[in-house]
């Protein structure tokens, strides 16, 4: 069977109220001859009136392009309703192009794997589903007429997110989390109790960092500097994204449908903090006119934990550790033990905190953020790996966006996996991870953090992570003579003579031999093998 070629398949994201959904309506109005098919989480949200649906090809009330998805977020790795959508509006044969229109909750990226994934191959094992997933894969494998990807059938031509100019600053700043801003789906929203582990902030990154094309939209309502300075913010973030500044989302078609624009290697390297981290030099990009720029802080020194764990609640608004399962236990337990009237009057960015109603929550975080940019500048985004004394043998990866600060276990540093599990040698991914290497016993270990911001205090900032450096002094404790050349096991600083299991103040993380090392699932670090968090 000749199969056709993909028909290509533009995905809008974007938050509720940016202005999505009217972007939507307008290439629906303006397609003219061509043919435009529609997949949307809501057809009543779309709004789309029995004349334009008469008058519009693409939307032919007898033989419809205009399919709703039962099942709310089309973000999860494998959508089965997804890939069946489009399959059967490709094997139409009748429209030019799809038009995905994803939640306000959904990260581009989930919705980018499921066009790679082996339908086929998932429908062959489906013991991890339950019945009603089993039925919809069987239907999306039906639905792909011999094609073991939706690839195959339908390629991803551009990943368009839509950014309102006005709330961009706000929505940063927010310390709400995903459940907070649009509510549960049992209420009428877009979210889950799983969002709740999301911030706004967060959210909003991980669709700006992975667009092809931005759409700057609402720009009426705000100045002209105001916008250029949201766009130059925005460069700085995702700076191999096309960035459109619109009103009320007028956009030529020619930007959204049929561009080329989407490769999956250039998306998985498009943002801003791992082009800067790639980049040999390091060169700081500055914005003079907006004060918007980036810097790179590296050392060769672990930090210890309790110096690090204070920089964290002086630089963040609110703190994500990665705590253990117990202590969100425990938490629950003193939630229920305060009662419903009764506050906790700690720190905003500790355990708990988050069950804190959101507008004392937002009391303490715009004061801790005020705090924060008093003295190190607004830093709306930093990325990276950092090396924690006693936890020598995996890497700690840091994220943060906004308000939030995430930090956790990384997995292994790429020194310990085995050769195997390397990049091909001769790419770049390859040559990256050579340049991480400091000689045979430190190997890749290091702190390389990326920091993006509007006048950022670059010299208060790398001070303050100075002084979360292991002294010499300290690391003697550990080592008999700091200053001879290090053995092979002398890197290893424990917290042995820096401070006791007992005194540290990071969750536990898995050890290297709890750590199952026959694949890299699951670990992305290094500009390597980059994810986005996604708790779906």
């Amino acid at each position: 069977m000749i199969m056709q070629a993909p028909i290509p398949v533009t995905l809008l994201s974007g938050f509720l109220g940016a202005g999505k959904t009217t972007l939507l309506k307008r290439i629906v109005e303006n397609a003219g001859n061509f043919r435009v098919a529609v997949v949307v989480n809501d057809v009543a949200a779309l709004n789309i009136d029995s004349a334009l649906v008469r008058n519009t090809r693409a939307l032919d009330p007898n033989e419809p392009g205009l399919v709703e998805l039962q099942n709310g977020c089309v973000c999860c790795t494998l959508r089965a309703d997804l890939v069946k959508a489009i399959a059967d509006l490709a094997a139409q044969r009748k429209f030019d192009a799809i038009v995905v229109e994803s939640s306000g909750v959904s990260e581009p990226a989930q919705v980018a794997e499921t066009f790679g994934i082996d339908v086929t191959g998932a429908a062959d094992d489906p013991t991890d589903m339950d019945p009603r997933e089993a039925r919809e894969l069987a239907a999306a494998v039906k639905s792909l007429r011999g094609a073991s990807t939706l690839e195959q059938v339908a390629r991803l031509d551009t990943c368009v997110t839509v950014v309102d100019a006005a709330a961009f600053n706000g929505d940063l700043a927010s310390p709400a989390d995903l459940l907070e801003r649009f509510g549960d789906r049992e209420s009428g929203g877009e979210a889950t109790d799983s969002d709740g582990d999301r911030s706004v902030a967060q959210l909003l990154v991980s669709q700006i960092e992975f667009a092809d094309l931005i759409v700057l939209n609402k720009c009426d309502l705000v100045s002209r500097n105001d916008a250029l300075a949201v766009k130059s913010a925005l460069t700085q973030l995702n700076p191999g994204a096309e960035i459109v500044t619109a009103t009320r989302a007028d956009v030529p078609l020619n930007k959204l449908l049929g561009t080329n624009r989407h490769d999956p290697e250039r998306a998985a390297n498009a943002a801003g903090w791992l082009r800067t981290l790639q980049d040999k030099n390091h060169r700081v990009v500055e914005t003079k006119e907006y004060g918007i720029c980036n810097f790179v802080y590296k050392a060769r020194t672990p930090f210890h934990p309790t110096r690090l764990r204070a920089f964290l609640h002086e630089f963040a608004a609110v703190l994500d550790l990665d705590e253990e399962e117990e202590d969100e236990d425990m938490d629950e337990d003193m939630d229920e033990e305060m009662g419903d009237g009764d506050v906790d009057d700690g720190d905003v960015d500790d355990g708990n905190a988050m069950a804190m109603p959101l507008e004392l929550r937002k009391a303490e975080t715009d004061a801790k953020l005020k705090a924060s940019v008093e003295k190190f500048g607004r830093v709306f985004r930093s990325k990276g790996f950092v090396w924690i004394a006693g936890r020598d043998d995996v890497c700690g990866e840091w994220g943060h966006a906004g308000a939030v600060l995430q930090l956790g276990c990384g997995g292994p540093w790429m020194g310990l996996l085995p050769s195997e599990m390397w990049p091909e040698e001769g790419s770049d991914e390859r040559d990256m991870l050579e340049r991480d290497f400091v000689n045979p016993v430190l190997m890749d270990r290091r702190q390389e953090l990326v920091f993006i911001g509007v006048r950022m205090n670059r010299s208060a900032i790398v001070a303050a992570l100075d002084r979360c450096l292991v002294t010499r002094v300290e690391a003697s404790r550990v080592r008999a003579n700091p200053n001879a050349s290090l053995r092979q096991d002398e890197w290893k600083l424990g917290l042995d003579g820096i401070v006791s299991d007992e005194e540290d103040p990071f969750p536990k993380w898995p050890s290297l031999d709890e750590m199952n090392l026959g694949s890299n699932d699951g670990h992305d670090h290094h500009g390597h093998h980059h994810g986005h968090g996604h708790h779906h």
